[in-house]
């Protein structure tokens, strides 16, 4: 069996098993948004537990190639979340011209930039309300006027978001560096990549500027202290 079908059954394994991770204290709005769980590595254990179920589904089929059909399982479950190596071994397998793979491909990226663009713009919501209610925590503390408790509150939850947000940046960084070997790998068979690199560096900056507001609100966090 395919090594990475073998992962994907391994790590459907382990979500039965363990369960989902935990985000106490961090805002609903980035909890509850199925975009901003796509690019997490729960979300993507998720869909691996998906993709498994596919993948058992060929086992007892009828199929007469069922490694094939695994494979299309696992891929249509987690896509590039998957692996690159899998991830390309689907295309090559179910399009029979380069220009038809390079298309598909080009079509998954722009999909996941849209979910990038919507998760993006979820963070970057809470971001914006924290920074609003750390500027009233500073407000309040220099009118002396502050209910320490729940301004403690306040910072903790603001904490967890900014930990949060910070796996997911770890995670799409992650999923940005897939697509980069998979147009790498593209380019030896011959394609070209030119519209699939440009959106591996729409990608890249629709990242970027999340991680930029993401270090402005810990500045401002860190700022506060107290007493």
């Amino acid at each position: 069996m395919n090594k990475q079908l073998m992962a994907v059954l391994g790590i459907s394994a382990v979500l039965a098993l363990s369960g989902c991770q935990s985000n106490s204290g961090t805002d609903p709005r980035l909890k509850n948004n199925s975009d901003m769980e796509f690019f997490s590595k729960s979300g993507i254990t998720a869909c691996a537990g998906g993709a498994a179920i596919g993948a058992l589904g060929c086992l007892v089929s009828n199929s007469s190639n069922k490694g094939a059909c695994m494979l299309i399982a696992a891929v249509a479950g987690c896509g590039v979340g998957i692996g690159a190596n899998a991830y390309l071994d689907n295309k090559r397998q179910n399009y029979a011209t380069k220009e038809e793979m390079l298309n598909s491909m080009i079509a998954d990226i722009r999909n996941e930039n849209q979910r990038l663009q919507s998760a993006s713009n979820t963070a970057k919501a809470v971001i914006a309300d924290d920074k609003k209610a750390i500027a009233k925590i500073q407000q309040e503390m220099k009118q002396q006027r502050l209910n320490k408790e729940a301004a403690e509150k306040q910072l903790k939850g603001i904490d967890a978001n900014i930990a949060a947000l910070r796996s997911r940046l770890a995670d799409m960084k992650k999923r940005e560096g897939e697509w980069r070997d998979i147009a790498a790998q593209s380019r030896q068979d011959g394609l070209k990549t030119a519209q699939l690199d440009k959106q591996i560096d729409g990608m890249k900056k629709q990242v970027t500027s999340l991680q930029e507001e993401l270090d402005s609100l810990y500045t401002q966090r860190t700022a506060i202290k107290l007493s």
